[in-house]
């Protein structure tokens, strides 16, 4: 599989989701994989580093805002792969259509997201938990 594309609808407005999946200290809250991300800046935006590393690991990952238009999107792209991920933003009935596309530009995705990812973060920001 080259490609992966998640959606879920999220009761909050566009503005809430955004930030709060920008933000590196909510990312550990929704997604189960990831221990800790720290941003070489914030406010993030258009070339900024995230570093993020799993539970673990010693071993730490890099990617790159490589595309960021507030409240409709943002994509990252590994420093050091072919690896990409892109989260879209759409208002839906007061609240927000959210897409989580992530791709390889060769090989094969090796650990692929799943919806429970997507259903953890709708969960939090919907107050669920």
């Amino acid at each position: 599989m080259k490609e992966n594309t998640l959606q879920v609808h999220i009761d909050r407005p566009v503005e809430e989701v955004f930030r709060y999946t920008l933000d590196s200290a909510s990312l550990p809250k929704w997604f189960g994989s990831i221990a800790e991300e720290i941003a070489n800046e914030t406010p993030v935006k258009l070339g900024t580093i995230l570093r993020n590393r799993g539970y673990n690991s010693d071993e730490w990952n890099e990617v790159k805002v490589v595309e960021f238009v507030p409240n409709e999107s943002f994509t990252l792209a590994q420093t050091d792969g072919a690896y990409r991920v892109q989260y879209k933003y759409v208002p839906n009935d007061g609240g927000t259509d959210f897409t989580y596309y992530e791709w390889v530009g060769s090989g094969n995705l090796d650990s692929p997201t799943d919806q429970s990812v997507l259903e953890k973060l709708k969960s939090e920001l919907e107050g669920d938990v």
